[in-house]
């Protein structure tokens, strides 16, 4: 049986390869663990100079959790907050905060936990095949793994709107927002790991890789900056709607109208994000402005995965990950509309408890993400 990570050393190169193509690289507990343990071990091995960091397969990178196992697990009874994001949590801050260069390639699809595990190292690749999303409020659940740290990052309100709407990114909107930091041809990809694995431990990683970067363009998502900081700089969900509606009318928000906006569409896509809010988890919605506003102001990596771990532990105890899943897995397979709303409870912006939220957000957890030790048992979560 083939292991789902490929971890090997090539020279000065220690090679990571997500190794489950079938599932588009979704990461599962065995991948987390397998992962963590080659750093660990190459953290103090001399022999390793860098990290290459990819996925096997052409289809991606990685297409985020693997929320089947999510699902399982809970059905078991088990604590989930207490070992699959708990220990996807540490994993992405150990990548982010490791003692050698990394460099990460994301490829094909590249969604959620994809972006979290490449989008917080020392040098980001997208390819010109690339597709990058943040799509959990499209399946009950909240941008997660350091996510709302990067998002709160963006220009204006532009990661608001990503967050919100599930948006997907081109290489030339991954590059401009902070996403990641160069565009590779996919046909050179083969040629970039030649030459990573070829290098001598002097030679910096970060600059290797940029001899081989192409201009990725113009970022569409930036041409729509100025509609997007108006409506989404609004302080509910429901305020952002209203907002959505009335520009996509023509009519004045906070001082700019439709007509003036620098993105020639800028009504027809206003409104197609009002329709597109529409479709999504409300819970999920308000939870995800609460945590991407939360993550403003000086907040650490740490600081949003902490909160994070509380938001997701709560998110299993709610319905709505658990019909937005069934409906993802229902919609792959065929067997689903793509079209079809699922039955989101509450169904209403004004039915979503924002209290509960809140709480979930602040309520200190008896074991964070940086406390010691993993799979920590059910009865002590």
């Amino acid at each position: 049986m083939q292991s789902p990570v490929n971890a090997v050393i090539d020279g000065h190169l220690g090679h990571l390869s997500l190794n489950r193509p079938e599932a588009i690289n979704a990461i599962d507990l065995e991948m987390m663990h397998a992962m963590t343990d080659a750093l660990d071990a190459w953290a103090d091995d001399d022999a390793v100079s860098a990290i290459l960091l990819d996925g096997v397969g052409d289809y991606g990178f990685c297409a985020g959790g693997d929320f089947r196992e999510i699902l399982e697990r809970a059905a078991e009874g088990m604590t989930i907050g207490s070992v699959f994001f708990r220990d996807e949590y540490r994993l992405i801050a150990k990548l982010a905060e490791y003692p050698k260069p990394i460099v990460s390639i994301m490829h094909g699809m590249t969604m959620g936990g994809g972006i979290s595990l490449a989008g917080h190292v020392s040098t980001r690749v997208v390819t010109d095949r690339v597709k990058l999303g943040q799509p959990e409020t499209g399946y009950g659940f909240v941008p997660d793994g350091g996510a709302t740290w990067r998002l709160a990052r963006t220009p204006g309100e532009i990661g608001t709107y990503l967050a919100l709407n599930s948006v997907d990114l081109t290489p030339a909107d991954a590059i401009a927002l902070g996403f990641a930091d160069v565009m590779l041809p996919t046909d050179q990809l083969g040629e970039l790991t030649a030459a990573l694995t070829e290098a001598d431990d002097e030679t910096a990683p970060d600059a290797l890789v940029r001899r081989f970067a192409v201009d990725a363009g113009p970022s569409t998502v930036l041409v729509r900056r100025d509609w997007i900081d108006a409506c989404y700089s609004a302080d509910t969900v429901q305020e952002i709607l209203e907002r959505l509606w009335s520009f996509s009318n023509d009519e004045v928000v906070e001082g700019l109208r439709a007509a003036d906006s620098s993105d020639p569409d800028a009504a027809a896509n206003a409104a197609e994000a009002a329709d597109a809010l529409l479709r999504l988890s409300p819970t999920a919605l308000v939870a995800t402005l609460k945590s991407v506003r939360a993550a403003r102001d000086g907040e650490s990596l740490r600081d949003a995965l902490e909160r994070e771990l509380r938001l997701a532990r709560w998110f299993t105890t709610q319905p709505d990950l658990f019909t937005g899943v069934e409906a993802l897995v229902a919609q792959n397979t065929n067997s689903l509309h793509q079209d079809a709303v699922p039955d989101w409870k509450p169904a209403d912006l004004a039915d979503v408890d924002v209290t509960d939220i809140v709480a979930a957000m602040e309520t200190q957890l008896r074991h964070s993400v940086f406390s010691r030790g993993l799979g920590i048992p059910e009865d002590e979560a």
